[in-house]
């Protein structure tokens, strides 16, 4: 579980494909302070497990099922993800739940500085909701507006484009988006009686 709160921005430094998925090394600071080997770290909104590290990186192994549902196999050398670690036990839950568990990418659509940063994306889903949560590159965000059936406005605070890698974000962008997955979940109970 993760709180949607971006804790680092890393960089893609090595990509190394396989017959089985993708290999890549994330070169990081904060992120590094307590790692172990087996830890969860959300990558861009996916969980990823930490198979190796050194001073310097990290490094995570991407299956065909999470490089089928992410922007992952866009991913170049030089490429900024977002990074956070796994929610412990007593701290604070300052974004929202997220399990890191995403679904699929919306495109961004528009992006246009007015009195804050606002962003329109486009993805379908009935579980994006005006004030809702989304989660998107592993951001949790709220949802201003729900313009129609596959389009959605997100703004942004100056903090959250500091921190994350919102600022490479352009018209055409895919986004890893998982929805609010409390919301998907009592919709399916409810679908299921």
């Amino acid at each position: 579980m993760f709180t949607g709160l971006i804790e680092e921005v890393g960089v893609i430094t090595n990509i190394s494909p396989t017959l089985e998925g993708i290999h890549f090394q994330i070169g990081c600071k904060e992120i590094l302070s307590d790692i172990k080997l087996g830890d969860s770290i959300s990558v861009s909104g996916a969980c990823q497990t930490v198979e190796s590290f050194d001073a310097n990186s990290f490094t995570v192994f991407s299956i065909p099922e999470t490089l089928s549902v992410t922007n992952f196999k866009l991913l170049q050398i030089g490429s900024r993800v977002n990074l956070e670690r796994a929610l412990r036990l007593g701290d604070r839950l300052g974004g929202h739940i997220v399990q890191g568990h995403a679904e699929g990418v919306a495109r961004v659509i528009s992006k246009e500085k007015a009195e804050a940063l606002n962003i329109i994306l486009e993805y379908e889903s009935d579980y994006i909701l005006s004030k809702g949560s989304v989660c998107l590159d592993g951001i949790s965000l709220t949802v201003m507006e729900k313009i129609n059936k596959s389009r959605f406005r997100i703004q942004i605070i100056p903090e959250t484009e500091r921190k994350t890698n919102i600022s490479t974000w352009e018209n055409g962008t895919l986004v890893n988006i998982e929805v609010d997955y409390i919301i998907k979940s009592l919709d399916q109970i409810r679908r299921a009686k």
